[in-house]
């Protein structure tokens, strides 16, 4: 009987839908080299407090039917080979350095465990799609839609958090069309001799869609109290703005290992899990709207426009 190979997706460390495009970037890679997809989100992970969690499964379904117990044994190989069986569960404080890491070498590998735990966009995967896969002749777009919305299930305890503000909130659930604008709180852009906020597009747009589509209510996402303040002014009449109740913080990114001198010295916890919880309730809470406005260099915005297939008037990143 032939053995089992696998493909360990650890996580790159950085926000959560950041590190889901890894995940889904890296299952396609493991479809396309007939791996098993094992994703294991342990220390290397914000979410994670201990070796033993997997916390990508505090928050999605797991991905296959293995789990990273199947995937460490003595008498596997590992690729890249600083892994063995002995580390394979801890975070590589060089991945930053990306040796032995480049695409090709990961996809020709004949290693019974592939351990992938830095990012690579889906344009790099696209070439190794072959003619008699689902996905040959789509664009990168189409191949995160199809990925996004066929693998990636958010776990019961989310369906239902999404289920409650739907039942609680009769003015999202009968009053249709709502816009969804999810807007940062920090959206500063640097182009070449320039320098602009990306929100400052936001109210056109949004205007657009109320004057053209006759849209009703306007859900609006965001971490930043000061633009939840903007907004009860700029939307104050006839009760437009619905708030969602999520209560976030502004992500800050991990501390890297390898510049600490101790593993948990990041930006996590209970608090951040909670949290998390959170951001995917409000990522789908703006899949039930009739159109969608976000920022393009926020990876939130982006898992939002993958998750449904918006008809092209309907939905609208802003750079």
């Amino acid at each position: 009987m032939a053995k089992e190979r696998f493909l360990l997706i650890k996580s790159w460390g950085y926000s959560l839908w950041a590190d889901i495009e890894h995940v889904m970037v890296m299952y396609l890679a493991a479809q396309l080299t007939n791996r098993i997809p094992v994703v294991y989100w342990g220390m290397e992970s914000m979410y994670s407090g201990a070796i033993s969690l997997n916390s990508f499964e505090l928050f999605f379904e797991p991905l296959s039917q293995y789990n990273i117990y199947d995937v460490v044994h003595p008498d596997y190989t590992y690729y890249p080979p600083i892994w063995n069986f002995s580390n394979v569960m801890i975070d590589d404080p060089d991945k930053l350095k990306w040796e032995y890491r480049d695409i090709s070498s990961l996809m020709a590998s004949n290693a019974d465990v592939v351990v992938s735990d830095v990012f690579y966009h889906i344009s790099e995967i696209m070439p190794f799609i072959h003619a008699a896969h689902p996905m040959y002749g789509m664009t990168a777009h189409q191949i995160y839609c199809k990925l996004y919305q066929t693998y990636l299930l958010p776990n019961p305890e989310i369906k239902k958090s999404i289920q409650k503000f739907i039942n609680a909130n009769s003015t999202f659930r009968d009053e249709k069309p709502i816009v969804c604008a999810h807007v940062r709180g920090n959206a500063l852009v640097h182009e070449i001799n320039q320098l602009y906020s990306a929100n400052n597009f936001y109210a056109p747009a949004i205007w657009q869609f109320f004057n053209i589509y006759n849209a009703r209510h306007l859900l609006l996402l965001t971490d930043s109290k000061s633009i939840v303040r903007e907004y009860k002014s700029l939307y104050s009449m006839g009760d437009i703005l619905i708030i969602s109740n999520s209560k976030k913080i502004p992500f800050r990114g991990p501390v890297r290992q390898c510049n600490t001198n101790y593993p948990n010295k990041r930006h996590k916890g209970v608090e951040l899990i909670r949290d998390t919880f959170e951001v995917i309730k409000d990522t789908y809470l703006a899949t039930e709207c009739d159109f969608f406005i976000g920022n393009g260099y926020s990876s939130f915005s982006n898992a939002v426009f993958r998750l449904k297939d918006w008809p092209k008037t309907n939905a609208k990143l802003i750079y």
